[in-house]
């Protein structure tokens, strides 16, 4: 499968730094931080990082030369962008989160279990209380329904049309995570002044051609931190200026640009957070 082409090319350049460095996994681990059992799933293909900043202190540790870390960056975005839309090897970074999930699966499935056992009645030793009960439990149950589902109507009704009339907008539902703005030109990194050459630009429309006449007012630079709420997988392909190219964008909210919200292309950050994908 292509993901896993593209997972295997990530792990076997990974490998390759691992070996010539000729450290074993747990020296690697020891001055890395990152599990040795990880750094094995790393290295065979079996799992992808997270985000590409794991696999960089993993480079860094082995010796990786700044041409050697731009091309395990582009490899990343590559295995990480084909597993994100068709479903490649995950992402786990905690060892033990893939028994906690089986163990969760299980405990989900007794429950499952649990609430399609029959309920059994205890017999009634009155008949008569027994056929009034029965009779009466179906209006009762049918009446406090309707007053739950009446209330909490008039509750959401209130709330929408008290929002309305202050002015304010409803509130957002879609969870947000921050991510770190990353621009790969060296000279642009680690300053505090914001020089214009160094300054990138967000784009206002994702599928259209990520050019100047593309581009919002807010300007952003590296180390800057947005907040993201979805991702977009099919937008307008962008290189940065190693080669690197990806069709994702994050739509990043901004209070200072028309609609609220701009696009940021994903070779501009190293993060990659799970997210819903954007309905744009």
């Amino acid at each position: 499968m292509a993901q896993q082409q593209e997972a295997d090319r990530f792990a076997a350049r990974l490998r390759a730094l691992k070996e010539r460095s000729g450290l074993s996994f747990e020296a690697l681990s020891s001055q890395s931080a990152v599990g040795s059992s990880t750094i094995h799933r790393y290295c065979t293909g079996s799992k992808i990082p997270s985000s590409y900043g794991i696999a960089h202190t993993i480079a860094k540790v082995c010796g990786a030369s700044g041409e050697e870390l731009r091309e395990l960056h582009r490899l990343w975005v590559l295995a990480d962008s084909s597993r994100s839309s068709q479903g490649g090897p995950p992402t786990t970074d905690n060892e033990g989160e893939e028994t906690a999930d089986s163990a969760a699966d299980k405990a989900d499935e007794k429950a499952e279990e649990v609430d399609r056992s029959p309920i059994r009645e205890i017999p009634s030793a009155n008949p008569l209380r027994r056929w009034n009960r029965r009779a009466v439990l179906p209006i009762v149950v049918s009446a406090l329904t309707g007053a739950v589902i009446g209330a909490l109507g008039l509750a959401m009704v209130e709330n929408y049309f008290g929002a309305t009339a202050s002015g304010a907008s409803r509130p957002e539902t879609t969870p947000a995570v921050s991510v770190h703005v990353f621009n790969v030109v060296p000279s642009c990194q680690g300053r505090t002044d914001h020089v214009p050459a160094c300054s990138m630009g967000l784009a206002g429309n994702p599928r259209a051609a990520y050019d100047a006449g593309n581009v919002v007012a807010h300007r952003v630079w590296h180390g800057d931190v947005l907040v993201t709420d979805c991702v977009l997988y099919d937008g307008a392909q962008v290189g940065d200026e190693t080669g690197v190219a990806t069709t994702r964008w994050f739509r990043v909210r901004l209070e200072d640009v028309p609609g609220g919200h701009a696009w940021l292309p994903a070779v501009r950050t190293h993060d990659s957070p799970a997210l819903p994908t954007c309905r744009e």
